[in-house]
């Protein structure tokens, strides 16, 4: 059996494509997070910079990349959060 010999140009895409589906699956953490917090399109931004940042540089671009947007997320969420939740008075929901 011949073993298997990758050179040049194809390394290098091989290397890229392992890397981008490294980024892919640490990129479905924003992804699920920020769909279940309700901050889609920030899940979807986390996911997409996690598999061009791994495809591009590897794990020093995407755990990054992951990083600040559950970081993003978890900002954005608390905020409207905590405008949905306060109720002045005279309010219709106001019972």
């Amino acid at each position: 059996m011949e073993p298997i010999r990758v050179e040049g140009i194809e390394a290098v895409y091989l290397f890229a494509a392992i890397n981008a589906a490294v980024g892919f699956v640490l990129g479905l953490i924003p992804l699920g997070f920020g769909y279940f917090r309700g901050r889609t399109k920030l899940g979807v931004l986390g996911i997409v910079s996690s598999v061009l940042g791994g495809a591009l540089v590897g794990l020093f671009l995407s755990v990054p990349a992951v990083v600040l947007f559950m970081w993003l997320i978890i900002r954005k969420g608390k905020s409207a959060a905590a405008l949905n939740d306060a109720t002045g008075p005279g309010d219709s929901t106001d019972l």
